[in-house]
């Protein structure tokens, strides 16, 4: 009794504060002012991302590549060692379900600041060990994407999956500033890699900052928790035990585990999250390894940093794109149509490297294969986002993403297991080309499509999975 009370406590002084929140209108342009916070997000989220694979070989010849030890060894040896850093996947989940129970901005705030905190250290890491745990500390923060459900609950719904490609699209050219700075910065010496940390490292704090003083919650929160919370506790208690015997899923209990009692219970979540999870074991395949094929392939620090530029560039227009074809054709084809196009620009990359395509041309490739790869995931987290209620969306969200670690492990060990037989290039190609066309194949013919869903609006109506 003694915890239940404190419990009505402590929510009671949550909805205070959220119906403050619900009569306060917000400020002349806030829509403008969270459209270019959620952007310059975007823009340090995707160079957070993208700087342990563009510079990884790198800091890999620093610190392991040593002792007589050839770059392929020490390559496989940190995708040995750093398994430990995937540890943390594990409880990233439980941490961004913590935004249906504390809100959208202070998660939003703490991702930010996360993702500062975690390239400080690895800039100025003085050997292997600290330099990993600067990296998984990056690596935990840029998983939530608590961005994307920030602008989602934003964005009015017609206009919705448009607003997002052009975000993201803003924040992968913004990757461009990773090869500028190798070349500025770097001057193409592989030993100063540590500066390139140090500038984004400084933005991100900057950001955090700025993410405090001038964002507010989402109405969708707002209203949603509010109508939750006002709800007398004991009723609330009552359904879920009422519910739990009945062995039905309870939209209104919040949690990981609730997320994947959920997901499980509906038929159409099932087998989005079933392809999703396919899908996911070519992420480490797709997102870590092209600048080590380029230099396992002979090109040199300098054709790579010239690669890297068209990267980007070819990434942005594919998202760009990809927002008004969600919009007009629907979630399901946005995400055949570039699963098929990643497949046809990784093959081709591949047989590019052993035939001595120029840089730009690879770099143009990559561009292709890696936006054709994350818009296909990116619409799969979408389509999930569109597919349950305001209550337990961020739940929900994190219990796919605890499911889908299942096939990034996966496909991480395939990956590791193959780099020393058959070469960086061939095992990233073998572990993802059937994997994608697998889930590609699944989310086309399985799942139904989300075009047009109200946020607002939705409801625990989905078909739940028979007895």
């Amino acid at each position: 009794m003694k915890n239940e009370s404190r419990i009505i406590e402590r929510e009671q002084r949550q909805l205070t504060k959220l119906e403050k929140l619900e009569n306060k209108k917000p400020y002349f342009g806030y829509f403008a002012v969270i459209l270019f916070l959620v952007a310059a997000v975007n823009i340090i989220d995707e160079i957070t991302s993208s700087l342990p694979a563009n510079l990884q070989s790198c800091y890999v010849t620093e610190f392991l590549a040593v002792n007589g030890r050839s770059y392929t060894d020490a390559l496989a040896l940190h995708g040995t060692v750093s398994i430990i850093s995937y540890a943390l996947g594990i409880i990233t989940p439980f941490y961004k379900a913590l935004a249906d129970k504390i809100g959208r901005k202070p998660m939003f705030f703490l991702s930010t600041l996360g993702m500062s905190v975690g390239m400080f250290i690895a800039s100025a890491a003085p050997n292997y060990w600290v330099y990993l745990f600067g990296s998984s500390i990056m690596s935990f923060f840029i998983a939530h994407d608590i961005q994307i459900i920030y602008i989602l609950e934003v964005a009015p719904a017609k206009h919705r999956a448009r607003i997002y490609s052009i975000l993201k699209s803003i924040g992968i050219i913004g990757v461009v500033a990773i090869p500028l700075m190798r070349k500025v910065l770097m001057h193409n010496d592989p030993s100063r890699w540590r500066v390139v940390y140090l500038a984004p490292a400084i933005a991100a704090l900057i950001a955090a900052v700025c993410v405090l003083m001038f964002a507010r919650e989402t109405k969708v929160y707002i209203e949603g928790r509010t109508a939750y919370l006002r709800r007398p506790y004991a009723e609330r208690k009552e359904e879920s035990e009422r519910l739990k015997l009945e062995k039905k899923s309870d939209a209104n209990r919040q949690g990981v585990f609730a997320g994947v009692k959920y997901l499980m219970k509906h038929r159409d979540l099932r087998a989005l999250m079933i392809s999703h999870i396919i899908f996911d074991v070519g992420l480490a395949c797709v997102g870590l390894y092209h600048e080590s094929m380029l230099k396992d392939a002979g090109y040199s620090t300098a054709e790579a940093t010239q690669a890297l530029f068209f990267v980007p560039v070819m990434y942005a227009a594919s998202v760009f794109i990809s927002g008004f074809v969600a919009d007009i054709l629907g979630r399901k084809k946005t995400i055949l149509l570039f699963g098929v196009l990643h497949i046809l620009a990784f093959c081709t990359f591949v047989y590019g490297l052993s035939h001595g395509f120029s840089p730009t041309v690879l770099g143009l490739l990559c561009g292709v294969y890696q936006g054709g790869y994350w818009i296909g995931r990116d619409y799969m987290d979408i389509m999930v986002t569109e597919k349950v209620p305001t209550e337990i969306r961020a739940s929900v969200m994190g219990a796919d993403g605890l499911l889908v670690t299942v096939g990034m492990a996966v496909g991480y060990l395939l990956c590791i297991a193959g780099i020393g037989i058959i070469g960086v290039a061939f095992s990233c190609l073998l572990v993802t080309v059937p994997c994608v066309a697998a889930a590609i194949i699944g989310v086309t013919v399985k799942v139904k499509e989300t075009k047009g869903a109200v946020m607002e609006e939705i409801a625990d109506t989905a078909e739940e999975v028979s007895e």
